[in-house]
């Protein structure tokens, strides 16, 4: 359930506390980095320099940036602005507005949390392997879908038929995913996708999804594909759990 305006920026700003933990999106690298509240005031709060894998992000003064708090009752998304910057002998802290406005995500909502897993994928429409995985259809109960040795078994099958692409999500919600793939792929593709999250065995999914947007991204030479993909035939216990997983490590990573 998405909610939006005022009162729910009122709601989240009052919310604010020193610790909480913020994700920044760079839209020019489309990657999320990550910075903490150092203080919060009636109109502003301030922020560390957001950094991911060691690599700090530069923030203007007068830039807009994406913003994603998550909290124990909603996921709060919002556009601000940095208004200053203060530096010291130890890190740069940045001043960034208040949001008048938010969108607000119940807990059990389809919201995007941002993170990078690794996966593989297929695309089911291929014709090397199109007439190999119609039985998939028949095998949509919740005992195959969420048995490690059936994934491992299907995933084998399909390997040894055409190698499986490696990618990497953007961010992922109970309903699909974002990921950076190196073929562009197209709409409506029907893909099967195997994903660890956080390299654990126990969160290991197959899942199937259709292509629904393909956007390129071009940093000089560097040339991807953004594909956003809606989950189909998705078992709920399947989702629930993917939720749970998602909405868990963002409140416990620090």
């Amino acid at each position: 359930m998405k909610l939006f305006g005022r009162r729910k920026a009122a709601e989240m700003n009052k919310s604010l506390t020193v610790g909480d933990r913020l994700q920044v999106l760079n839209e020019r690298d489309q990657e999320y980095y990550t910075c903490h509240i150092r203080e919060t005031g009636k109109e502003i709060i301030t922020i560390c320099e957001p950094v991911s894998g060691g690599k700090e992000l530069p923030m203007p003064h007068n830039s807009s940036w994406q913003f994603c708090l998550v909290k124990d009752e909603a996921v709060y998304l919002f556009n601000s602005l940095v208004i200053g910057v203060n530096r010291n002998s130890v890190e740069k802290h940045y001043l960034v507005k208040k949001p008048y406005t938010v969108e607000r995500h119940q807990r059990r909502g389809h919201i995007r949390v941002p993170c990078h897993f690794e996966l593989r994928y297929w695309c089911l429409d291929d014709p090397a392997i199109k007439n190999s995985t119609q039985y998939f259809s028949s095998c949509r109960t919740p005992g195959f879908w969420e048995d490690p040795l059936w994934m491992e078994e299907r995933t084998r099958e399909l390997e040894s038929i055409m190698p499986g692409r490696a990618a990497f999500t953007l961010d992922l919600s109970g309903g699909g995913l974002r990921m950076v793939v190196s073929e562009r792929l197209k709409r409506n593709d029907h893909l099967l996708i195997k994903i660890k999250l956080n390299g654990e065995e126990n969160h290991v999914f197959l899942l199937e999804g259709k292509v629904v947007r393909v956007v390129t991204i071009s940093i000089g030479r560097w040339k991807r594909y953004r594909a956003g993909v809606s989950f189909i035939n998705i078992n709920e216990n399947v989702r629930e759990r993917i939720i749970n997983y998602l909405f868990e490590s963002m409140r416990n990573k620090e």
